[in-house]
């Protein structure tokens, strides 16, 4: 998938929405899903057996939401203060991502940005396979970027960040089976947070 064909995907899927993960459950609340990624909502890690529990629960749903080997588009984005085509250096450590959108937040959030204000937003095709991704889950989890895994053929997001997971799936009832499914893994918040 190139640049036009993600924008596309992206603006066909997901017309209400920017590709910024954070702002997903509150566009689409009744496909969204949040797992935290260790017990009891502990935020981060702090031993290697704690890292475990958060890559085997993150492996395990990215898995059974997109499948083994299955094409997915990780994005991941920029908050920049000047338009720049430079590709980020965070996100060289994960392979050859290329900028597909400028989001002018000034626009969109005028309230909360000042003009002047971008979000650069950078994306890479990539296979699924089960523990592929474990150097950029462990960097998320330890909050050091975001990034998204964005499943065209099963048309959901999983939108990781330290803590857990945000996802957005096709449908409410998918959501519904999921939820039964992982009660565990969720909040006791009625919110969901």
């Amino acid at each position: 998938m190139n640049r036009e064909q993600f924008n596309k995907y992206w603006d066909s899927n997901y017309p209400e929405s920017n590709p910024i993960g954070h702002e997903l459950k509150s566009v689409y609340p009744n496909r969204w899903l949040r797992i935290h990624s260790l017990p009891e909502s502990k935020r981060y890690a702090e031993s290697e057996d704690e890292y475990q529990i958060i890559l085997d629960r993150q492996n395990k749903l990215i898995t059974e939401l997109v499948g083994e080997n299955t094409e997915i588009i990780i994005t991941s984005g920029q908050y920049e203060i000047e338009l720049t085509n430079e590709i980020s250096t965070e996100l060289s450590d994960y392979g050859e991502f290329e900028k597909c959108r400028t989001i002018e937040l000034h626009k969109i959030y005028p309230e909360e940005y000042k003009e002047g204000f971008f979000y650069d937003v950078y994306f890479k095709p990539d296979i699924w396979t089960m523990n592929s991704q474990n150097k950029l889950l462990k960097n998320i989890a330890d909050d050091e970027l975001r990034a998204m895994f964005i499943c065209p053929k099963e048309n959901c997001i999983v939108a990781s960040y330290d803590g857990g997971m945000d996802i957005i799936i096709d449908s409410q009832e998918k959501r519904d089976r999921l939820k039964a499914k992982y009660s565990e893994w969720i909040s006791e918040r009625e919110d969901g947070m």
